[in-house]
C-alpha cells in the first residue's frame, strides 16, 4: 500500500469523529418525511433515521450525533408518545450510532451486525456500541410491521445491514446507498468497491417491485436511481481494470479523468465521497 492510498484509508477512519467534534449542532433542524404505510424518516445532520411508531412503542433505525437527540426525540414526540424501545444500527459511523448511549439511557435496546460492534472497538470510536447482535438476520414484530435487518455484502463498511419494511415495502440502505453523491466506501472499516455493486445488485432485487428507498443519506428514492448509480460504479470499475491492465499505478489512475462522465451528476463538496477515493476503492479490489 502506498503513502496515499494509505492517507486515503486513515482519511476514511479518523474524520468522521472529527467532524462531529467540530461542528455545531444548534443550528440543526430534525425535519420528518412520511415515505409509506407507517414508516417515515428524519432527516437532520448524519444519516437519516428510519421511524416506525405504534402502540408498540418506537423503533429508529440509526441515530446521528448525540447532540443532537433532544431534538430527535421532540420530532419523535409530534407522532407519538409511545417509549423508543429499539434502535438498529445500518454500520458503525458516529452519524449514524452517535445517539446511542443517550437513547440506551431512555431504555432503548441497541441493535447492530456483530462486526459493528467489533469493527467499533477496533477503530476506537467512543460512541456506544450495539447492545445485541446478530450475524446474519433479526426481524421484529411491531406495530403491525415486519421488520427484516439482514447483513449485505461488504460495501460501506464490513458491518452493513439493510432493513426491509416488508407490509409498507420499504428498505432503510445505511450508507450502503446514498442518493447525495458518489458512495463512500470506507475500506478502512472493512468497505469494498465490488462489494457495493453486489450490495446494489441485492438492493435491485429487493426493490424491484417497487419499494421504496431511505438511503443512508439524501431524499427517498426508488429502483431507477440504484440502477442508474449501479451503471455509474460498473463503468468506473471497467475503466480501472483497464487502467490496471495498461500498468498505471493508484496516482496515474486518480489523475486519469476515469470518473468525468459521472462528474456532473455525482461529484459533491464530500470530504470523503471523492472521485480519487472511489477510484483508489475500485483499484484496492481490482489490483489484488
Amino acid at each position: 500500500m502506498n503513502r496515499r492510498t494509505l492517507a486515503l484509508v486513515l482519511t476514511g477512519f479518523c474524520l468522521a469523529p472529527l467532524a462531529a467534534a467540530q461542528q455545531d449542532f444548534s443550528a440543526v433542524e430534525i425535519m420528518l418525511h412520511d415515505v409509506a404505510g407507517n414508516v417515515r424518516y428524519l432527516e437532520g445532520s448524519g444519516g437519516n433515521i428510519g421511524l416506525l411508531a405504534g402502540d408498540d412503542g418506537v423503533l429508529l433505525i440509526d441515530d446521528q450525533y448525540a447532540p443532537l437527540t433532544d431534538k430527535i426525540v421532540a420530532a419523535i414526540r409530534k407522532v407519538s408518545d409511545q417509549p423508543i424501545r429499539f434502535v438498529i444500527n445500518t454500520h458503525m459511523h458516529p452519524d449514524h450510532t452517535g445517539g446511542n448511549e443517550n437513547l440506551g439511557r431512555m431504555g432503548a435496546m441497541i441493535v447492530g451486525h456483530d462486526n459493528v460492534r467489533a469493527q467499533m472497538a477496533k477503530a476506537g470510536y467512543a460512541e456506544t456500541p450495539p447492545f445485541v447482535t446478530f450475524s446474519e438476520d433479526v426481524t421484529f414484530h411491531v406495530n403491525g410491521e415486519t421488520v427484516h435487518v439482514f447483513k449485505v455484502p461488504e460495501a460501506h463498511t464490513n458491518g452493513d445491514s439493510f432493513i426491509w419494511f416488508e407490509n409498507a415495502n420499504v428498505i432503510h440502505t445505511g450508507d450502503v446507498f446514498r442518493t447525495t453523491g458518489y458512495p463512500y466506501i470506507d475500506t478502512g472499516n472493512g468497505g469494498s468497491f465490488l462489494g457495493t455493486i453486489r450490495a446494489w445488485d441485492l438492493l435491485i432485487d429487493l426493490s424491484a417491485s417497487g419499494a421504496k428507498i431511505i438511503p443512508g443519506h439524501g431524499v427517498a428514492t426508488d429502483v431507477e436511481e440504484v440502477r442508474s448509480a449501479r451503471a455509474m460504479l460498473l463503468d468506473v470499475r471497467d475503466k480501472v481494470r483497464q487502467a490496471i491492465a495498461a500498468g498505471m499505478t493508484l496516482e496515474q489512475a486518480q489523475g486519469a479523468g476515469l470518473t468525468a462522465a459521472h462528474d456532473p451528476r455525482y461529484k459533491s463538496d464530500s470530504r470523503l465521497a471523492t472521485p480519487e477515493a472511489l477510484v483508489a476503492a475500485a483499484y484496492k479490489d481490482l489490483a489484488e
